[in-house]
């Protein structure tokens, strides 16, 4: 039996975005892996008080009371762009970049899909269409009411 080899080859564009999402993926698990220490280490350099936040949740307060009870009120879902200093605030920006991976992914995407040979300008423009709703929705442009 002879196997088509071209047919087991995955292609460029698919690459491509599976390069972006796991390396920016990785990046985006170390400034949460890098967040918490920072959190704990310099408790005044938070959002929310880390030594607080555990206790607060361990007596089963709600979310908007704990908020209130060990920060100043929730500052909003993404916090983190006014904060990024701060051990919550990269936390956040971490979780934000893995999850806006897709977004740059996507682009990346859009671009080879033009370069590459037969060029597919739908593909790409559904690339784009979709990096664009991530992207409103990453910088909070867009947000569910």
């Amino acid at each position: 039996m002879d196997i088509d080899r071209d047919y087991l080859i995955q292609p460029l564009s698919q690459r491509v975005y599976g390069d972006f999402v796991y390396w920016l993926s990785i990046i985006a698990s170390l400034f949460c892996a890098v967040a918490p220490v920072i959190a704990v280490t310099s408790p005044g350099r938070n959002i929310i008080n880390p030594h607080y936040l555990f206790s607060a949740i361990w007596e089963g307060m709600e979310p908007s009371a704990i908020w209130q009870a060990v920060g100043s009120g929730f500052p909003g879902g993404h916090f983190w762009l006014n904060h990024l200093t701060y051990g919550d605030g990269l936390a956040e920006f971490g979780l934000a970049l893995g999850c806006y991976s897709a977004g740059v992914a996507l682009l990346a995407t859009a671009v080879t899909h033009i370069m590459k040979q037969p060029r597919s300008f739908g593909w790409a423009l559904a690339s784009i269409a979709i990096a664009t709703l991530i992207t409103l929705a990453a910088t909070g442009v867009y947000q569910q009411a």
